[in-house]
């Protein structure tokens, strides 16, 4: 079964919709900006592994929705008596993990292939 590249388009877009509007929500402040560029990062790394394996990247953003979904909703709603810098640093420590994650796996699988001329 092939995976179809609308499909793949259509939750990246979701995703992107996702994280723009936790960044709008949180306000503008450096730490806004650094999970806006996480975010960013997270979204790179996926598009990139799309050429690579597309199949491994839709599952990869389907993950990162879903755990994106849990901490966003606990930043914005729960995050009171300082428990929003445990959200936030959640959300940024597991997007950076994931992110480095992929590309090094595109990197590796794009090196790994050989090339015909």
């Amino acid at each position: 079964m092939r995976l179809n590249d609308k499909r793949f388009w259509i939750v990246w877009v979701i995703f992107l919709f996702f994280a723009v509007t936790i960044c709008i929500i949180e306000g503008g402040s450096g730490d806004t900006a650094l999970l806006g560029v996480t975010y960013a990062l997270s979204l790179l790394s996926t598009w990139l592994c799309h050429r690579v394996k597309p199949r491994t990247a839709f599952g990869n953003l389907i993950v990162m929705i879903a755990y994106n979904i849990i901490l966003g909703y606990n930043l914005v709603f729960n995050s009171r008596y300082g428990a929003g810098i445990t959200w936030w640093f959640l959300i940024l420590l597991l997007n950076t993990i994931q992110s480095i994650i992929l590309l090094v796996y595109s990197i590796f699988i794009k090196l790994r292939t050989p090339k015909y001329l």
